[in-house]
């Protein structure tokens, strides 16, 4: 039969020829899987033998242990404090310090001086120093005035709130001026001594300041101790000088040894469970760090605590390096704010004083004099602009002959750098 007649051959043949083709493909296929198989082993053997010489490799490398962060509340749970000890509020009962102006201001109480004068400069301690001391004179009648009021008139309300009279003592009359306050004093004191104690008073106006001047003079059994900033010296040497004449005792409030600030820290850590001795090895460091301010103490020991709860490590540490650049940061956040709140004037002068230190007369002789009845008057206005902003931090002086010579300190000046 010829082969044409033959059923299923071509399709034999046909199948024998895939099945080679197949076959041919596995073969490479093999090939080129066991070939990618030996490069894959070189890879591997050539990553791990520097690691069996000892080198470790960037995927093979331990990761360092990542510190679990804290909350406020477990890491205060964890140093058994109730609370962050270190912040800005008055508490008497943790003063400490200033022992000799202490002594000088009891001193002078007990001998019966009429008037005293405390200094310092914001956050030295004054209003705790005022408050704690009210505390420890009890054989006395004492009456704390935080800020000074705006007239003479406002006494008035503050003696009668302070010796109320009885509600079935109808007999008795309210006092309605101030000039009934100094036989309504009398009478109710008696042969007790009363201590006016009057705090922020280089905010009070020269009106206020000589009525109480002059209620001191006329109240036999009355001393008054009056705190302010050191400028409020310079206030009353130019507008009070009967005042300053009466004045027997002067305490200034400047900064704490290195013991006392020690102390500071450890009584108020002890004050919120502490055991007080959280800051010990970073003490001299802070003493050190801040000249003994006692604002500047409780803001750094701040700082330390929020760092310490950042990182979530419960040990107290000291990088000088970070705390001033924080405290720089901190500065310059806080000055560019205040800053923006001055007025026109105190923009201008802080512009002139910019570039070089200047007199309030040369400042003066810069300004539009058209604004002003006389140069005096200019020379009283800037005057007047200039204590204000070295009050807020914005200026320093030194003497230059006759006059006050005014600059930027260096935190200012930095936002006036033109870019």
């Amino acid at each position: 039969m010829p082969d044409e007649d033959m059923p299923g051959e071509p399709e034999k043949q046909g199948s024998d020829e895939n099945t080679l083709e197949e076959s041919s493909l596995t073969k490479e296929e093999s090939v080129q899987e066991l070939e990618e198989e030996l490069a894959e082993e070189d890879i591997k053997e050539s990553m791990e033998e520097p690691a069996k010489e000892g080198i470790p490799q960037p995927d093979t490398m331990p990761l360092p242990p990542v510190q679990p962060k804290m909350t406020v509340h477990e890491w205060l749970y964890n140093m058994r404090w109730k609370a962050n000890p270190f912040t800005f509020s008055i508490s008497p009962h943790l003063f400490v310090g200033y022992k000799s102006q202490i002594e000088q201001v009891l001193m002078a109480i007990e001998e019966n001086h009429k008037l005293m004068l405390i200094l310092g400069p914001t956050g030295s301690g004054k209003t705790t120093f005022l408050k704690w001391m009210s505390g420890r004179l009890k054989n006395y009648d004492v009456i704390y005035i935080g800020k000074p009021p705006s007239v003479p008139a406002d006494f008035v309300t503050i003696f009668s709130g302070r010796y109320k009279k009885s509600w079935y003592a109808f007999w008795q009359k309210d006092i309605k001026s101030i000039y009934e306050i100094p036989e309504f004093l009398s009478k109710k004191i008696r042969k007790k001594r009363l201590i006016v104690m009057a705090d922020e008073a280089h905010e009070a106006n020269t009106e206020v300041l000589e009525w109480l001047r002059v209620l001191n003079d006329q109240v036999e059994n009355m001393s008054v101790v009056v705190s302010g900033l050191p400028s409020l010296e310079d206030q009353l040497r130019n507008n009070l000088e009967t005042f300053v004449k009466r004045i027997s005792t002067r305490a200034d409030l400047l900064s704490l040894t290195k013991e006392e600030t020690s102390e500071l820290i450890k009584k108020r850590v002890q004050s919120v469970g502490g055991l007080g001795t959280e800051f010990s090895h970073v003490a001299d460091h802070i003493y050190n760090y801040t000249g003994g301010f006692p604002r500047e103490v409780i803001r750094l020991c701040d700082i330390l605590v929020n760092n310490a709860i950042m990182k979530g490590r419960i040990h107290i540490e000291f990088d000088l390096n970070e705390q001033k650049r924080e405290a720089k940061e901190e500065h310059q956040t806080a000055s560019a704010s205040l800053l923006a709140k001055t007025t026109p004037m105190q923009k201008e002068i802080l512009e002139m004083l910019s570039t070089k230190a200047m007199t309030p007369g040369q400042i003066a002789n810069a300004l539009d004099l058209t604004k002003y009845k006389s140069r005096q008057h200019a020379v009283r206005s800037v005057n007047n602009v200039v204590k204000k902003l070295q009050e807020d931090g914005f200026l320093e002086r030194k003497r230059d002959d006759k006059a006050f010579l005014y600059s930027l300190p260096p935190r200012i000046s930095t936002l006036f750098v033109k870019r």
